[in-house]
């Protein structure tokens, strides 16, 4: 049975067409039991009703979540080529599965750096601040009982590093799909708990900008993760509205840190390299589109004119490299 199946995913996955109800539903069913998102994804290509017929009355088996955490990519493609065709329910439950991977992607991810470790690392004393959460985790760490915390074993808050923030202004035009968009799910994602101290904020923009997550506003980072994921992307490229909304949101800030994500093919507004003149730290990641080397060079010079750093991410392990370097 598995080396049929197996055959017909090599062999039928472009000519589904040509094959029955019943049999392209049963290929189906065995791509879902075994978690196969990129057969899924490909039969999706023939009959989206389909593919979310069969993910709303089955849901996700095991198989198929541990498939989604190793290729998030694959999920994402999933959830976006389906998700209109999903009832109510499922289409919530996808989107809460996919956010909450990401985030546990990201946050294993972003172990190895911390925009707090100084803020850890100072000795605590009586009267001083401390972080709950971080405490915790050392008491576990050490196997010890509440009644036999000392006072090393509490984690010490520095006000200093808790000024911190980040601005993300994110680009959702037609251009950005796929991979692009997990990106930036998992840029937000990492802003979101490394800066639990601080402030961060989510601008999106098109042919106009959209506020996704204010500095001030108390957002759960699982609902910022699913706003970004059912982006949908339509629209010219104005990036310039984009950086203009992303200082709207900050004004009350102190040196806040901007993060522009986009593939740099603008197409209406202002000349960006004009608004980039009011940045003081805007840094450019580059989501390379189809006219790369024009894009790629409006990129470098919107960073280089904003006072900071340009990027280029083409794979998703490069994240945790990039976001040390933004928000060291």
């Amino acid at each position: 049975m598995t080396s049929e199946f197996e055959k017909a995913r090599v062999q039928h996955q472009r000519e589904f067409i040509n094959l029955d109800y019943d049999k392209i539903k049963e290929i189906a069913n065995y791509y879902l039991i075994n978690g196969d998102l990129n057969g899924l994804l490909a039969l999706s290509n023939y009959s989206q009703i389909l593919v979310a017929e069969l993910i709303s009355e089955s849901g996700f088996p095991e198989s198929a979540i541990l498939s989604m955490e190793r290729d998030p990519e694959a999920a994402v493609k999933l959830y976006r080529q389906v998700r209109w065709k999903l009832n109510e329910r499922s289409r919530s439950l996808f989107k809460r599965l996919i956010a909450k991977i990401v985030i546990k992607i990201s946050s294993g991810d972003s172990r190895g750096f911390s925009v707090n470790s100084k803020e850890y690392s100072v000795a605590y004393s009586p009267g001083m601040e401390f972080d709950l959460e971080k405490t915790i985790e050392r008491m576990i760490e050490k196997c010890k009982k509440v009644d036999e915390m000392r006072y090393e074993d509490i984690v010490a808050s520095d006000k200093r590093k808790r000024d911190k923030s980040l601005i993300m202004i994110l680009d959702s035009s037609g251009s950005m799909t796929g991979k692009k968009i997990l990106i930036a799910m998992m840029i937000a994602a990492i802003a979101s708990h490394k800066l639990r101290g601080g402030r961060y904020g989510v601008v999106g923009f098109n042919s106009t900008a959209f506020v996704i997550k204010s500095p001030a506003e108390n957002k759960d980072s699982v609902k910022v993760i699913e706003e970004i994921l059912d982006l949908v992307p339509i629209g010219y490229t104005n990036i310039s509205d984009g950086l203009k909304k992303g200082l709207e949101i900050s004004y009350h800030l102190k040196n806040p840190k901007y993060l522009l994500i986009t593939d740099g093919e603008y197409n209406v507004g202002e000349d960006p390299r004009k608004v980039a003149r009011r940045f003081k730290n805007l840094c450019v990641i580059h989501t390379r589109g189809k006219r790369d080397s024009r894009g790629s060079a409006l990129c470098k010079e919107i960073a280089r004119i904003g006072g900071s750093k340009y990027f280029v991410i083409d794979d998703i392990k490069q994240i945790q490299r990039v976001m040390k370097s933004i928000l060291d």
